[in-house]
């Protein structure tokens, strides 16, 4: 049995909504269509923009177009950590959410897991974590494609609780939730 206790920092609570939202490695289609579809459109505001107004230069208009397109498509990995990090404040500016950053426990057992806060007290079978990942400052045991117990590394306060972790892991999770991850 591994029980950990914490408090859920604001920054560990945004990097898990931006790796479920954007960055995980699962989304790598969503990312190249959302991609696409933000460059598409763009062209065709350019190709408008340069059909309509013959009074300009072509090859003028194409590489301001073409430049700023580019700087934009760099640009889109900084928006999105924006507006992510937006959303999590907003999150968590709701009275209803400031639980989320409270004390929290998580027990990991040979039955299952139980997660609680000072609000709420969740019980998970091993079968119900659907998928695991880990990134370098968390653990992620998802119970569906957008919900996970989330476990900062920083909790674990001995090799022998992260053996323990990493038995109960090996142990209980299926391999798909290993190669999903």
């Amino acid at each position: 049995m591994v029980t950990l206790r914490f408090r859920l920092t604001q920054e560990e609570y945004f990097q898990y909504n931006y790796f479920t939202a954007w960055a995980d490695p699962g989304k790598k289609s969503y990312r190249r269509a959302y991609f696409f579809r933000v460059m598409l459109l763009y062209g065709v505001v350019a190709a408008l923009y340069i059909l309509s107004n013959q009074t300009h230069n072509i090859a003028v208009d194409i590489s301001v177009f073409v430049l700023t397109g580019a700087v934009y498509l760099l640009m889109v990995p900084i928006f999105i950590k924006w507006s992510v990090r937006r959303r999590v404040k907003d999150i968590l500016s709701k009275k209803e959410n400031l639980h989320v950053l409270d004390d929290a426990e998580i027990e990991l057992t040979d039955t299952g897991i139980l997660d609680k806060d000072a609000v709420s007290e969740s019980r998970y079978g091993w079968d119900a974590i659907v998928r695991k990942v880990e990134t370098p400052n968390s653990f992620y045991l998802y119970t569906n494609s957008y919900h996970a117990i989330v476990i900062p590394k920083r909790t674990i306060k001995s090799q022998e609780e992260r053996q323990e972790m990493e038995r109960l892991f090996n142990r209980y999770l299926p391999l798909s939730a290993e190669i999903n991850g």
